[in-house]
């Protein structure tokens, strides 16, 4: 089976590589990416012997998930290296500013079994942490066979993914087979990793990893925006956080009626991936917007000041401050919800306490959704036309905005605990790991 995959996953690399090739255009990743790509990770991650722990989280929204979880790893077993990979460059960036002290992190192999395996003698970890569903098949093979213990972490599978993995049950029952524990978000999850075939004693409900997430400190841009806000008695601000292709032009015309209602209004936009900051700027010309990107603005107040004043829109065209924004928001509409992409994580703005809208396309997260919305801590909006509605009655009741705001924030303290109940489970295993040799390679 696993031949059959990887002959596929070369015809897709082949396939799709014009389509990344041309996103990454005026962008493309330095030579080291590329060997890192290919498994040849740098000289000075060589460990002598096995027991170290290699902790894989695809992007951004992973890395933020397992923030605490690695710092909790790193104090109570000092003597082990730690090295973190992703799939995405903006995934790495956000691992550098939060988890600075780690032994290393790197571009995730591509999944062919060479590359892997040569990330694995390099590394030679005793566990391997999965973040969420990267169920990468011989990368999960070969770490088995090299004798790391391998769990996934706030595993889930998503309403969209679910029924694609059932057409290939018994490919994923041999995947999962090779697991030696699952900590599922939720019982719905638990539900469906054991109906693809993990074994029951090896599934079990943690709870999301999410919650227990801290945000950052204000940023110093943060800070400095507050204050040229307050100056110039700019309010409310609204923040569109991580929006998605075609949502602006869905987004705009309710902005537009803000801003009649409320002239003073600031709208902070930030597109979910880098590669479209040019698009949406480009959106934001042709419909004579006045805007400013965040690239160009001073780090200076007074500049900073008068280069907001003006301005409609701010264009968040940077990594890594949207989640000191939240902090200045009146109203936090998440995006990726008003297009069927599956939305984005809500937690970061209920850390602020802050009134959460979003759109009916927020399958990616399910199960959080489901529960702010029983405890009356956001509000679901079903297309641009009443997203508009909302906003405006939001803004004329900031009794109601305090309410949800309140709400969304008792909702993530009711749910923390999910990484204690993890760390317990990835101590056992490295105590097992550590006890046992290599296991045998088998035959494909």
């Amino acid at each position: 089976m696993l031949l059959v995959y990887s002959f596929l996953f070369t015809l897709g690399v082949i396939v799709t590589a014009p389509y990344y090739l041309w996103r990454l255009r005026g962008s493309l990743t330095s030579v080291s990416d590329w060997g890192e790509r290919l498994g040849f990770l740098p000289h000075r991650f060589q460990q002598a012997e096995r027991g170290a722990i290699w902790i894989h989280a695809v992007s951004v929204g992973e890395t933020f998930a397992v923030t605490g979880l690695v710092r909790e790893i790193h104090q109570r077993y000092p003597e082990r290296s730690i090295f973190l990979s992703h799939v995405t460059t903006a995934g790495r960036e956000a691992g550098e500013a939060r988890l600075p002290g780690i032994a290393g992190r790197f571009l995730l192999p591509l999944d062919w079994s060479m590359c892997v395996r040569r990330a694995l003698r390099r590394i030679r970890p005793a566990l391997l942490v999965v973040v969420e569903t990267e169920l990468w098949p011989n990368l999960i093979r070969s770490a088995h066979d090299a004798g790391a213990r391998i769990v996934v972490v706030n595993g889930r599978i998503s309403d969209r993914s679910f029924p694609r993995y059932r057409l290939v049950r018994p490919f994923m029952h041999r995947v999962l087979a090779d697991l030696d524990c699952i900590c599922a978000q939720s019982e719905v999850d638990a539900d469906r990793f054991r109906s693809l075939g993990a074994p029951q004693d090896r599934v079990a409900v943690s709870g999301n990893l999410k919650f227990d997430a801290q945000p950052p400190q204000l940023g110093e841009f943060a800070k400095l925006l507050s204050r040229a806000l307050a100056a110039l008695g700019r309010a409310p601000v609204i923040v569109a956080a991580s929006t998605m292709p075609g949502e602006e032009k869905l987004l705009l015309p309710a902005w537009e009626r803000v801003r009649e209602r409320h002239p003073r209004a600031l709208l902070i936009l930030a597109p979910r991936h880098p590669a479209r900051f040019e698009d949406v700027a480009a959106l934001f010309a042709e419909r004579n917007l006045s805007f400013v990107r965040r690239t160009i603005l001073a780090a200076e107040q007074r500049q900073l000041t008068s280069q907001i004043a003006p301005t409609d829109v701010l264009l968040l065209d940077t990594i890594g401050e949207l989640a000191g924004i939240f902090e200045l928001a009146d109203i936090v509409f998440m995006g990726g919800s008003l297009v069927p992409t599956g939305g984005h994580n809500v937690l970061e703005p209920a850390f602020w306490g802050k009134a959460i809208l979003f759109g009916p396309h927020m399958h990616n997260f399910r199960d959080i959704v489901q529960l702010f919305l029983r405890r009356d801590a956001a509000v679901e909006v079903s297309d641009p036309g009443e997203l508009g509605r909302a906003l405006l009655e939001l803004l004329s009741a900031p009794e109601r905005r305090r309410q949800l705001g309140d709400a969304a924030r008792r909702v993530l303290d009711a749910q923390r605990g999910a990484t204690e109940r993890v760390l317990r489970v990835l101590a056992e295993r490295l105590d097992s790991a550590v006890a046992s040799s290599p296991r045998t390679e088998r035959a494909e």
